[in-house]
């Protein structure tokens, strides 16, 4: 082999060693990101079902119903005071409660927050007080 072979040789070596290490990297970064999405989307589910837990208790009925409606319907206050103090949530999710334009309930948003390399994961979900039970039976009426 002369010398002229063995500094070729040398450069496609280094050369495709260099893009083999690219590649493993962008890889690698891949799967690390990957791994932080699934993180924080478990985080998402776990204070959706913290919060449908929450809201099948006992605890619940006598504290986010609104007595001076007619109908069954959440005390918005009071139902976005008392899931802030009883429901935990990890320190990237926040959440927010808003009524339901339709009056059919109220609707929460969980979020993240921003992450450096990917934007916030969002779910957005409707409770109403019917579907947990939380509304007193209608009377018999004869």
């Amino acid at each position: 082999m002369s010398l002229l072979e063995v500094v070729v040789s040398s450069v496609v070596l280094a050369g495709s060693s260099s893009a083999a290490v690219g590649v493993w990297n962008q890889a690698a970064t891949e799967i690390h990101r990957a791994s932080q999405l699934d993180e924080l989307a478990l985080q998402l589910e776990m204070a959706r079902i913290s919060t449908d837990r929450w809201l099948q208790s006992e605890a619940a009925a006598s504290v986010v119903i609104d007595s001076s409606s007619a109908d069954c319907r959440f005390n918005s206050e009071a139902l976005q005071s008392a899931s802030a103090e009883r429901l935990p949530l990890g320190s990237e999710v926040s959440t927010h409660w808003s009524d339901d334009p339709q009056g059919l309930g109220h609707w929460l948003e969980l979020s993240t927050k921003p992450q450096p390399s990917m934007p916030p994961l969002k779910r957005r979900l409707l409770f109403t007080p019917a579907a947990y039970g939380l509304c007193p039976p209608d009377e018999v009426r004869s």
